[in-house]
């Protein structure tokens, strides 16, 4: 650390969770260094004056993670001021400021008040208001080769299981020309990949008039573009006009979505509020797959729901095989409070759940395994995201992770077309071409 870095006010924040609080937390992290402080890596966490702690709650283990990562900061440094923020906080503010240690809970939707606030109240950080940064974005990305931008917040959907609506209120969108300034000023900076990301990207611009397709459309056209990724949405919202998009320019936006499935059985689908059918979700993928070429699919899919039965199970292992996801996140099903699933009656015993869960997992791998074995043999462009001894790894544009060997230095970020050669405990493997 600098001598000018150690005459500033220090801060650590650690993030849980989604690529929303991923960004959140560097939107926190750029309000506070340009109001002069200085970030500080977990290498120096006994030093920070402020630790901020950025919480997930899609399930209880996230929130039981939360705490137990608050208090093993609060161990290493209890002299630094305590902020937590994120959805556990938002929804259970109470338990969190229960924790010896914290000091103050930091509002999602406030964090750029809560920050001049902390300026003013404590006197730390930077006096000179011309300093003081009056954008609504950031301009990096502490420690990513890819840069995340979120363009909305909050759901309007009424699953059945689901807490977010709680701590994140109903959605609403960022303007376009907002969020095009924003990826303007991170590919300044050289990120070769944009990825646009929120709590329910699929109804951006719902309360406006205009889509995702015309900010997608808007992005595509900037100056050093190399990727643009979208991330997880929700299967109804695959719009035939976003479809068009991703074909028509294939060669930037990434042919990849994260559609969570949830459940292949359609009577499950039903006492979650999921407002499709597995069917209808399969004819989205298919047409995908007609008409973009190496389009992959990854989901999100739920284990023990209340009242799943054995065939219901049965019917997600055989969508699972049917929709060949490249990749698969199972979970188990959390109760979450005031929520209906919580007051459900026929809720599976833990045994089972863990039993289903096995399953899942295992064939889900072996379907993964088939659907990375098909590009053995051929080239592909991959995103570096490190490189170190002549070996690196990286990302194709359809998300598949690659692990390469080279005989020269390959630099984060950069592009390089890579030999696919074999598969290796999940992990494709390849040369430089």
């Amino acid at each position: 650390m600098s001598e000018t870095n150690q005459t500033k006010p220090r801060v650590l924040i650690h993030t849980l969770g989604c690529k929303v609080n991923q960004y959140d937390s560097e939107r926190l992290r750029t309000l506070l260094t340009q109001r002069g402080y200085c970030s500080v890596s977990d290498s120096d966490a006994e030093k920070a004056d402020l630790i901020i702690v950025n919480t997930c709650s899609v399930t209880s283990e996230s929130d039981r993670k939360g705490r137990q990562l608050i208090r093993k900061l609060i161990r290493q440094n209890p002299n630094a001021r305590v902020a937590v923020t994120g959805c556990y906080s938002e929804r259970k503010p109470h338990e969190i400021l229960q924790i010896h240690g914290v000091d103050e809970i930091i509002p999602i939707e406030n964090q750029e008040q809560w920050v001049d606030g902390l300026v003013e109240t404590l006197g730390w950080g930077c006096e000179d208001q011309d300093a003081f940064w009056n954008n609504d974005g950031i301009d990096a990305f502490h420690e990513h080769t890819r840069a995340f931008v979120k363009i909305q917040d909050g759901c309007d959907l009424k699953c059945t299981f689901c807490s977010i609506p709680q701590s994140r209120g109903q959605g609403r969108s960022r303007p376009i020309p907002e969020v095009v300034a924003e990826c303007r000023t991170l590919l300044q900076r050289g990120y070769p990949e944009i990825v646009l990301c929120g709590i329910c990207i699929g109804h951006y611009g719902h309360e406006q008039d205009y889509d995702l397709p015309d900010l997608v459309e808007e992005i595509i056209q900037l100056a050093g573009i190399k990727r643009l990724r979208i991330s997880s949405m929700e299967p109804q919202d695959v719009t035939d006009k976003l479809y068009e998009t991703m074909t028509r320019r294939r060669d930037v936006v990434c042919p990849h979505l994260h559609l969570p499935l949830q459940s292949g059985s359609n009577r499950v689908l039903r006492r979650m509020k999921r407002p499709y059918t597995f069917d209808f979700f399969l004819e989205r993928l298919r047409q995908a797959r007609r008409t973009l070429p190496d389009y992959e699919i990854s989901t999100d899919i739920m284990v023990g729901f209340p009242g799943e039965t054995d065939d219901d199970f049965q019917q997600t292992l055989e969508a699972v095989r049917i929709c060949h996801f490249s990749k698969v996140h199972s979970f188990r099903f959390s109760a979450r409070e005031n929520t209906p699933a919580m007051r459900m009656k026929d809720h599976v015993p833990a045994t089972i759940v863990e039993e289903r869960r096995r399953l899942l997992d295992k064939t889900a791998l072996k379907v993964a395994n088939l659907v990375k074995r098909n590009y053995i043999g051929r080239e592909m462009a991959i995103l570096s995201e490190q490189f170190e001894h002549d070996h690196g790894d990286g990302f194709t544009a359809n998300y598949l992770r690659v692990d390469y060997v080279s005989p020269r230095p390959i630099a984060r970020g950069e592009i390089v077309s890579v030999h696919l050669q074999s598969l290796q405990k999940g992990r494709l493997k390849g040369s430089i071409v």
